[in-house]
């Protein structure tokens, strides 16, 4: 979920909007499940990153989800997550059995809710903002959801005006800062077959990280963007990941949660600066994620990453990440971005280069 993807009138998205988003996740979900393989059940403890042929995980895609979904410019931009596929079933039955949003040969029902910021925004105070949900059935009767476990919520300080409840248009000095309740909230894919895949952002990330050496320590005070002098439009401001944990789990029908995702990330060296460059939004700056399964901790530093309307990842720059410890201490990665929404490449420790599709905005 991204701060900036508030509309700027509390009101529930239009049915199709809402089931043009879900299915566009969907179908990561389904690209991934197909490409990855039960390689993943390890990937976020030690072995490859998701998506990518890396031997070692990749903080860059970690890193730049969690500054995608802070700052996004999409309406649409959703917290999202892709689990591992069951080794030994044909592909074409799990894409269309397990998490393919369009059964090609069936009708289908879609029933959306969310999309709502309440209080109606009427400038400085608290508001709670409820992301898309959605539920489709097929003709055949089976069905599959995506589903929100609650709403955020969203400060917006003194400084803000009353016009703007996207902080991308905000005036000079306003500050919108996004915390979950305690324990995060969860967007859960559950496919077909009953198998679900749960992703949980979490902004209290105070004594989560295993690295007691990162100073200053995660915080529980949320994910800030602070408009400059000139306000967010003419010249841009400081995003700040104070804390956030994040964690994913799969969950086999009928079988209990395992979790295989848990990173603490935090802008530990400072916020993030972005400056304005006609449609563009521009970030530099650090961001520090702990691999709290792998234990090890990177530094992923963010060099000419823009942002433009309609897309929730990068389109330009690049960031390198540097591993301070673990079995890559002193190695570096770097996630390249291209014009294509979320298609990437990444030059791995090793120095391999390879497609990466960025799964997460969160």
């Amino acid at each position: 979920m991204g701060i900036a993807a508030n509309p700027e009138r509390a009101g529930v998205l239009d049915v199709g909007t809402a089931r043009r988003l879900v299915e566009a996740d969907m179908r990561r979900v389904s690209t991934f499940v197909l490409s990855v393989g039960s390689a993943a059940v390890v990937a976020c403890g030690g072995g490859s990153s998701p998506g990518s042929a890396s031997t070692a995980p990749s903080s860059s895609e970690v890193a730049t989800s969690v500054v995608s979904g802070a700052i996004s410019n999409s309406a649409g931009s959703a917290l999202g997550w892709n689990g591992p596929r069951a080794p030994g079933v044909p592909a074409l039955r799990r894409l269309l059995d397990e998490l393919n949003p369009v059964a090609k040969a069936y009708a289908a029902a879609w029933s959306c809710t969310g999309g709502t910021l309440a209080p109606p925004f009427a400038g400085p105070g608290t508001y709670q903002f409820t992301p898309v949900s959605c539920s489709v059935t097929w003709e055949n009767g089976r069905s599959a959801s995506s589903q929100w476990s609650g709403a955020f919520t969203l400060q917006y300080g003194a400084g803000c005006d009353a016009t703007h409840a996207r902080i991308v248009n905000q005036a000079a000095g306003c500050a919108l800062t996004r915390t979950t309740a305690a324990g995060g909230d969860a967007r859960t894919i559950t496919g077909p077959n009953g198998n679900a895949y749960a992703i949980t952002h979490d902004t209290h990330g105070a004594g989560t990280g295993w690295d007691a050496g990162v100073s200053p320590a995660p915080t529980d005070a949320g994910v800030v963007v602070t408009c400059g002098a000139g306000g967010c439009p003419a010249s841009g401001g400081t995003l700040a990941v104070n804390g956030s944990h994040l964690t994913g789990t799969v969950t086999p029908s009928g079988g209990s949660p395992t979790v295989i995702w848990d990173h603490t990330v935090s802008t530990a060296a400072g916020p993030l600066a972005f400056t304005v460059s006609g449609v563009t939004r521009v970030f530099s700056g650090a961001v520090t994620v702990q691999h709290n399964l792998a234990r090890f901790t990177a530094v992923s530093t963010f060099d000419g990453v823009g942002f433009v309307a309609g897309c929730c990842y990068p389109t330009s720059g690049s960031v390198t990440t540097t591993f301070l410890n673990g079995p890559f201490v002193g190695d570096t990665e770097t996630l390249t971005f291209s014009s294509s929404c979320g298609e990437t490449s990444l030059k791995d420790a090793s120095g391999k280069i390879a497609p990466l599709t960025l799964e997460h905005c969160l």
